[in-house]
């Protein structure tokens, strides 16, 4: 409800309109029943809440809006999880079970990051000599490969981690390990089952 009228007060506070239904390009006139509006949009989840039959569900609508015209409203988008989820604790909790719990985080898609609950450095790398032997080359740069590709971490703290090295050595480590990956289908198989792992 609070996002839905915060959309809808955009074009007022941008000082484009004094009325939102003046504005062309907006929904608000289709939730108002001013004009039939597109075939794809949907109303009924915002105008149930407010009650009533159709027609009375409309004006709840109009002066639940026009309740906040003139006054400083909070943006609800601020309180988005990682701005990508609105919502309680409990729905958060909810998507992170059904939805994100067994993605790990990519390094291309920062939300991720803050919606999964991935391993630390140091865990990623014990985790990986478990699997390919403590202070074996191979656990090394599966360790640095998998910190790089879904920590979410800077490159410069990853190499600081793995005894100093810069930014560019750590994705040199990745495209190299990316491309032996590549060519043994034992070490994928491995690798992949090693994420699984992290991302428990």
């Amino acid at each position: 409800m609070e996002l839905s009228r915060y959309i809808h007060l955009n074009p007022v506070r941008a000082h484009l309109v004094k009325d939102p239904s003046d504005y062309f390009w907006s929904s608000y006139l289709t939730y108002v029943e001013r004009e039939k509006g597109w075939g794809w949009l949907q109303t009924d989840f915002i105008l149930v809440q407010v009650g009533g039959r159709a027609n009375e569900a409309w004006r709840r609508y109009r002066r639940y809006v026009e309740e906040a015209m003139g006054k400083p409203i909070e943006n609800p988008l601020e309180k988005a999880i990682a701005s990508t989820l609105l919502g309680s604790e409990r729905f958060i909790e909810w998507v992170r079970g059904k939805w994100i719990k067994k993605i790990a985080p990519h390094r291309d898609i920062p939300a991720l990051k803050r919606l999964t609950h991935w391993s630390g450095l140091p865990f990623i790398l014990k985790e990986s000599e478990k699997v390919f032997g403590k202070g074996s080359l191979t656990s090394r740069r599966a360790a640095l490969y998998l910190s790089h590709r879904y920590s979410g971490l800077p490159l410069g703290e990853i190499g600081r981690f793995f005894g100093g090295i810069g930014p560019s050595a750590v994705s040199q480590n990745t495209r190299r390990f990316e491309a032996l990956l590549k060519e043994d289908p034992k070490l994928l198989k491995e690798v992949e089952r090693l994420k699984t792992k992290l991302s428990e």
